[in-house]
């Protein structure tokens, strides 16, 4: 009986470890100044985004308490943010969100603030709403915001 237990808790945490490497999510706070020192945000829509991210930052930059603005700026303040994303696809049995990267850019300095970046082979945390949410609960941890709501 115990060697059934230990070799299930060998594979379980191999598995485990397998699952852990697939995925990878990274955030940079670059400086001393987190997300909340800005107001309004800019979110530069791609001309292709089949997973749809532009919604999706607009609905959590909202929910940090950030006016979106669909306009660039003009005359940048320095709490207006510049954010440009940037994806890749895979396929795998069905086509997936495969990697992306957010710039948080400081709109009157052109000075980068942040950075986020997802990177997964294979269908880990689903397609898309697994990425996002495992991306912005990060970004928001290091910036002192409270989990994302937006995906259940």
């Amino acid at each position: 009986m115990n060697q059934k237990r230990l070799l299930a808790s060998f594979l379980l945490t191999l598995m485990l470890a397998f699952l852990a490497g697939c995925a990878n999510v990274q955030t940079q706070v670059i400086g001393d100044t987190n997300l909340k020192s800005y107001k309004r945000a800019h979110v530069e829509a791609l001309a292709k985004d089949e997973f749809q991210i532009y919604g999706a930052l607009v609905v959590e930059l909202a929910d940090m308490g950030m006016q979106v603005v669909a306009t660039p700026f003009k005359d940048p303040e320095d709490t207006d943010l510049l954010v440009k994303y940037t994806y890749a696809s895979g396929w795998d049995m069905s086509r997936y969100l495969q990697s992306f990267q957010i710039q948080m850019i400081e709109a009157k300095t052109g000075r980068v603030v942040a950075v986020q970046s997802f990177a997964s082979r294979g269908i880990w945390l689903g397609v898309r709403d697994g990425r996002l949410k495992a991306a912005f609960n990060e970004m928001r941890a290091k910036n002192g915001y409270p989990p994302s709501r937006q995906f259940p």
